[in-house]
């Protein structure tokens, strides 16, 4: 006995009474520990078309609702027209054939699973007799649904494919679910992602979109209420679209204008405004960063030459602190500094707002870093390592103390 499927008659059909066909412990390693229920029929949507199943839980029926007993249904599965329902909480020997069941769907789930796939469908059927191209890939995410199209689309295209979409929408055109004849079939001009034979389910949205479907789609086009592409990305010749609809759109909108109304508020300015003051802070913030680089640079110089006088007075090394540079430019000194002196160039980079502890980089051309890595080691617990020809990590102390202990494993060393 083939299962009957409710969303076929109904998609809004979210609680309905059916019979037990049978009822046993599930095989799969997957479904371990629970039962797999089949009903003549049920309004559960099976996974499958790039769809999660519906949730919801099945019930038996008393005359004392409060005394019966429910089951959660955690995964729905069709093969061979069959479709199984797999229960937690629930021996097999509870249920006979024929004994009668109640389900229902968590609505809220199968609606929003519903907008976001309705709203695919308008869009995909909109790109296809717009410019041509092939839905290849479809995956409805728990936030985001995407949809990858075998031809490119500029930005302009983009927001016009979103306009259009929104416009068969907003016309609130019904939506059919039928299975055409064999003859009918051949005669239409529907997308599908594969070959299909026997009975093939189309889900016609209005005069917009044919497709050969399996899922629930809402009644009318003004149920999907939005469609928003969020992201956009070249994808194998194509392009992969990152959409929400419906209640998802709203939640989208909501987050951003919270988010622009709170940089809009640190601002003080208006959220209209804050892209325009942005893209000025961020014109001035590269300003500041080439300013720096010249003045960094200058330091560099000026510090190079106070490091190899301190490195000729000093036995050929030199170990120094330092609190304008950061490790970046600290490494371009060191770098300098090897290619003059014969021995190490050790930089204690303090670490701001933390007294006594430091990040340290050291460099030398002749002599073997590791060497400073390991007395910081032993000496100061310090955490790092690196190559003979630069070691660095962290360390803290007294930087006195610090120079002490390197000036000895150098002279030792």
């Amino acid at each position: 006995m083939i299962t009957r499927k409710l969303y076929d008659v109904d998609s809004h059909i979210s609680v309905f009474e059916a019979s037990v066909i049978s009822c046993a412990p599930a095989n799969e390693k997957k479904h371990a520990g629970m039962t797999r229920i089949e009903l003549d029929q049920t309004a559960f949507f099976a996974e499958g078309g790039g769809q999660a199943c519906d949730r919801g839980y099945l019930e038996q029926v008393t005359a004392d609702p409060a005394a019966a007993l429910r089951y959660q249904v955690v995964d729905v599965q069709e093969e061979n027209e069959h479709i199984y329902h797999y229960v937690t909480g629930l021996s097999p020997i509870n249920l006979k054939a024929g004994e009668p069941l109640r389900g229902a769907i968590d609505w809220d789930y199968r609606f929003d699973h519903m907008q976001q796939h309705s709203g695919e469908h308008i869009l995909s059927g909109i790109c296809y007799a717009w410019k041509g191209y092939h839905n290849v890939g479809f995956h409805l995410g728990e936030e985001i649904t995407t949809i990858d199209f075998d031809g490119p689309l500029t930005e302009e295209e983009l927001l016009l494919l979103e306009e259009k979409t929104n416009q068969v929408i907003w016309k609130n055109e019904p939506v059919r679910i039928f299975y055409p004849s064999a003859e009918e079939l051949e005669k239409m001009d529907y997308r599908s992602k594969k070959e299909l034979s026997g009975d093939v389910r189309i889900v016609q949205m209005g005069d917009t979109d044919l497709c050969a479907c399996c899922a629930p789609h809402v009644m009318k086009t003004g149920e999907v209420g939005v469609v928003k592409i969020v992201h956009h990305m070249n994808y194998k010749g194509g392009v992969r679209l990152s959409i929400v609809c419906g209640n998802r759109a709203l939640k989208d909108y909501v987050f951003k204008d919270r988010t622009i109304r709170s940089i809009a508020a640190d601002l003080s300015t208006k959220p209209e405004k804050v892209a325009a003051i942005l893209k000025k802070q961020q014109a001035e913030i590269e300003e500041r960063k080439l300013f720096l680089q010249t003045l960094s640079q200058e330091l560099i110089r000026y510090r190079l030459e106070e490091m190899e006088k301190q490195a000729a007075e000093d036995g050929g090394s030199v170990v120094f602190c330092e609190k304008m540079l950061d490790q970046t430019a600290a490494r371009s000194l060191l770098n300098r500094l090897c290619e003059t002196i014969d021995g190490y160039g050790v930089c204690l980079i303090l670490k701001e707002g933390q007294p006594e502890s430091y990040a340290y980089l050291s460099a030398s051309k002749k002599r073997d870093c590791r060497l400073i890595s390991e007395a910081l080691k032993n000496r100061f617990g310090a955490r790092g390592g690196g190559s003979a020809a630069m070691t660095q990590g962290s360390v803290s102390g007294s930087f006195e103390e610090i120079r002490k202990a390197l000036k000895k494993a150098i002279s030792e060393g």
